[in-house]
Formats: C-alpha cells, structure tokens, sequence
C-alpha cells in the first residue's frame, strides 16, 4: 500500500490496484507482443493506467475543494474513488463535482492523443505509453458515464433527476446497464467490463428492492 499527498489531497494505493492493473495489462499485450517485449509493455500500460485514473479522481477531487470539501483520494481494484468526509453538496455542486472526473480525463486524453500523433519520430516505447493513455482515459470516461449507479454517469443523472424522481432513475440505470452490459459482451468490447456492469445492475436491483418494497 502506497500513501501520499499531491495538492494537499491525500492518496492512497492499495496493493489490489496494481494486480489488477498488470492483470489488464497481460491481457492486453498477452497475443499482440512477443515475450521479450510482453513485461515492459504490460510497465507502460500499468503506469498510464496510474496516471489517467489518479488524474479522474484528482477531477473529481479538486472540484470537492473548489466547494470547500476536504477530500482523499483512494485507487482500488477497477479503479478507485475520491471521498469527501463531513461534506454536503446541493444538486448542481454535486453534479459537477462527479462530472469534472470524466471531463479532465478526456482532456488528458485528447492531449496525450496529440503527443503521439504529433511527435510520430519520438522512441517507439514512448509513443506506446502515450497510445495506451489515451485508449485508457477515452475508455475509461465513456463507461464511467455510462447513466448506471454507481458510475459518474449514474450520480450525474441522480443529481440531475433529484429526489422527486429517484424511483425513475433508479429504473434508468438498471435498464441502461443491461444493455450497455450486454453490448459489451456480445460485441467482444471489454467482455469484463460488461460483466461488472450487470453485476452492477444486480445490486442496483437489490437496492431498488430494499427502498421500494
């Protein structure tokens, strides 16, 4: 496990972060690269993943302190999550905090984009760390919006519907989650990540079951 602190906000790594990490790594490069080269691509992969989904929740983070939360950062398993402890925000602060993660990762994104395609005479390992941050921050901020609780994408939407209509929302991210689940699986995209996102849709049912029964 692994603490420190960037702009005053506490971060923590723990050790599941970087298994898995290596383990999507492997998974990626496992069929497309030769062994000699397989440990060092799946390093590169491994640290731009660090750098994009730290950056997300450094987003996510840094719009908390703008409406004077006092956030931590922690990167888990499948990615991780800032925290704002004794913290309230109305709807609209909420929904921008939850928003500004997704946002500053697609900005880094489309920067990182422009490194590789920019400076194609760079080292070919170079390039490579650029290619993977980039595919990882864009993907990363597209399934995080995906409108399913607990994603961006679903607080963003239960921000935006308020209380009122929370059972609707409620039925929003379960029926969105299914299908976006079952895309990417059918279509071969991230089958995995489809599957965590009917294991969302599950408890999302299991909470909707304990409100409203």
């Amino acid at each position: 496990m692994i603490r420190f602190t960037i702009f005053g906000i506490p971060v923590e790594i723990q050790t599941w972060f970087w298994i898995t990490m290596v383990v999507l790594g492997y998974m990626q490069f496992s069929k497309s690269v030769d062994s000699e080269m397989l440990p060092l691509c799946v390093t590169l992969f491994v640290l731009a993943g660090l750098v994009s989904i730290l950056v997300h929740e450094l987003g996510h983070a840094l719009a908390g302190m703008y409406f004077r939360a006092k956030p931590y950062i922690v990167l888990q398993s499948l990615g991780g999550y800032a925290a704002f402890p004794n913290s309230q925000f109305t709807r609209t602060q909420s929904f921008l905090v939850t928003a500004a993660g997704p946002a500053i990762q697609v900005l880094l994104g489309v920067l990182s984009y422009a490194v590789w395609h920019y400076f194609p005479q760079e080292k070919e390992m170079f390039l490579l760390f650029f290619k993977v941050l980039t595919a990882i921050s864009i993907l990363w901020a597209i399934l995080n919006l995906v409108p399913v609780f607990p994603l961006d994408g679903g607080r963003m939407m239960f921000a935006l519907m308020g209380p009122r209509r929370e059972k609707l929302a409620w039925w929003i991210s379960m029926i969105s989650g299914s299908i976006a689940g079952i895309c990417f699986i059918a279509y071969g995209i991230f089958p995995f990540m489809g599957v965590m996102l009917l294991f969302m849709v599950f408890q999302n049912y299991q909470i909707y079951s304990q409100t409203y029964r």
